[in-house]
């Protein structure tokens, strides 16, 4: 494969990216119209209840797609390559089209598409920093740069998409709006607004009896705000109190310990 060839590839993968994240950071910002059912998440640490929904099929088929085009890419890269050069257009172009669908869906309302929308940019705007923190060579330090004006784009969609089922208190997607604003990739840390999504995070994780995610966002929420902080103090006691039983209800029946009977008493 000639020098050329290959630089041309790259060239078209480089603006399909380019394309992609154009199309992120310009989709409108609509608010979701029409009446979704909230859904709540489940304690085996899904962020949704019930069978997969056509969101989550999508997120599981984008992350086939874009695992596809990493190995392709590499296969590409290697002098033992025996794959075509389109497969890297193919799954690259794939991906694409999930993203598409995903914002047209989270577009209508639907709330686990916006979720997972936003799990992705999430996951990407994670991938571009952790990239970007690798490269300390001099020589390298504008693909650094580069690496960390992607990331500041994809946390910013993550913003966008994961507020909605935060606002329905979704604790993961608090979680991650958490670990957001907690961090330094879109400006100074906004420490009290991650600690309000942690917080919220917190109480939906410990009202579903998921006490160790509770306790992860109960250590989140020391990490920036003061430990005497009130919301902090709830959590704690939260995770460390039983609720006494109150003296007006019923005990359970197993609890209350029967009277002997007459018979057993005169034996």
């Amino acid at each position: 494969m000639s020098t050329i060839s290959r630089f041309g590839l790259f060239l078209i993968i480089a603006l399909i990216c380019k394309t992609s994240f154009a199309s992120d950071a310009h989709s409108p910002a609509e608010a979701p119209h029409g009446e979704t059912s909230k859904a709540s998440s489940s304690n085996n640490g899904e962020p949704f209840v019930g069978p997969s929904s056509e969101a989550k099929k999508l997120y599981k088929r984008y992350k086939k797609a874009t695992d596809k085009a990493i190995m392709a890419i590499a296969c590409v890269r290697s002098p033992k390559c025996v794959e075509p050069e389109d497969e890297v257009l193919r799954y690259s172009k794939e991906a694409l089209r999930i993203l598409q669908k995903l914002d047209e869906l989270s577009a209508e309302g639907d709330i686990q598409a916006n979720y997972y929308r936003g799990l992705i940019a999430y996951e990407r705007g994670i991938y571009y920093d952790s990239q970007a923190e690798i490269i300390t060579h001099p020589d390298f330090i504008l693909t650094a740069t580069v690496y960390r004006r992607y990331a500041k784009q994809q946390f910013l969609l993550a913003e966008k998409y994961l507020a909605v089922p935060a606002k329905e208190k979704n604790p993961f997607a608090c979680q991650y709006m958490g670990n957001i604003y907690s961090s330094d990739i879109l400006g100074p840390p906004r420490k009290d607004k991650a600690t309000n999504y942690y917080y919220t995070a917190a109480i939906e994780f410990i009202n579903q009896g998921n006490k160790i995610e509770g306790a992860k966002m109960y250590n989140a929420m020391k990490e920036n705000a003061n430990p005497a902080d009130s919301r902090i103090v709830q959590v704690y006691a939260k995770l460390h109190n039983e609720e006494p039983i109150a003296s007006w209800r019923k005990l359970p029946s197993d609890l209350v310990q029967k009277p002997a009977s007459k018979k057993t008493q005169q034996h």
